[in-house]
């Protein structure tokens, strides 16, 4: 009897060191998977993934036009566009020492060659050719770049919009961008160009909106185009009419900004306007 009972305690305590010890695996177990299932989200909290995106180009052309919507690639390529600015200042201040040089050198020269006026005379024609030929040749480079620092400056304002509100260099830099442009355009004779670029230039702000100089830019393109206008074939008198009005209406503004309404040069002006417009008005009733 005391064999049995002996026999079944051992029998008991053999089981329970054998539910003990599953216990104590299946813990194990369970808390090794609590603590996988922590560090994956760690990870994914961190955001470490297989993804390997380093090299990721987009094959997409409409996915990769997104990227120009964020503030670095504003930021990027308005220090593009103030390099290639850089770059046309650089050659129109080489030019300006070139031209400086060739003016000294022929002021300081014995000339001892010379005997008849003529000769003077041929030698100081001879003189604006080469300074005319040095401007126009490093002004006609400059506009490359100016033009592509213009085109990079819009490909910005198409975008990022929140990145102009911000920073204040961006407008600065614009300005003396177009101011530049159009000072070397008209200088060559490239009227043209000058006008949108001078339309959108007195838009940007009142300092920009009462420049005298602006105005008087834009006043001397518009009677190019004028003139070439009623000098061509097919072109309507409306278009000529057209540009002659806006050629009087950015004078009379010139002169208002620079002498004033009451000034005799604004009376003067305007009266010369009055007679231009009047004259157009009588072409159109003979016709």
């Amino acid at each position: 009897m005391k064999k049995r009972t002996i026999s079944s305690n051992l029998l008991i305590v053999i089981i329970g060191v054998l539910v003990i010890s599953v216990c104590a695996l299946t813990g194990g177990i369970f808390a090794q998977q609590q603590d996988q299932q922590g560090e994956k989200k760690e990870e994914a909290a961190d955001g470490v993934t297989g993804w390997r995106i380093k090299d990721f180009h987009p094959y997409i052309k409409a996915m990769r036009d997104l990227e120009k919507f964020n503030i670095k690639y504003a930021d990027d390529r308005l220090k593009l566009a103030n390099d290639e600015y850089a770059k046309a200042i650089d050659l129109l201040e080489d030019m300006e020492h070139d031209v400086a040089r060739l003016i000294e050198k022929n002021q300081k020269g014995k000339h001892l060659n010379e005997r008849w006026h003529w000769q003077e005379v041929d030698r100081l024609n001879q003189l604006r050719r080469q300074v005319t030929m040095r401007k126009t040749e490093a002004k006609t480079r400059a506009l490359t770049y100016l033009t592509r620092a213009i085109n990079t400056i819009d490909e910005i304002e198409d975008r990022n919009q929140e990145f102009i509100v911000k920073n204040e260099n961006f407008k600065t830099f614009k300005i003396r961008l177009f101011q530049v442009y159009v000072s070397i355009q008209h200088d060559i004779h490239n009227y043209r160009p000058c006008i949108p670029i001078l339309e959108r230039y007195i838009k940007i702000d009142n300092s920009t909106k009462d420049d005298v100089w602006a105005y008087k830019y834009l006043a001397s393109s518009y009677a190019y185009v004028e003139k070439v206008l009623s000098q061509s074939r097919g072109v309507s008198e409306d278009q000529v009419i057209y540009h002659k009005q806006k050629k009087n209406e950015y004078l009379l503004t010139a002169v208002r900004i620079e002498y004033g309404v009451q000034s005799p040069e604004y009376k003067h002006t305007k009266e010369t306007v009055e007679r231009d417009e009047m004259k157009a008005e009588r072409i159109n009733e003979f016709r």
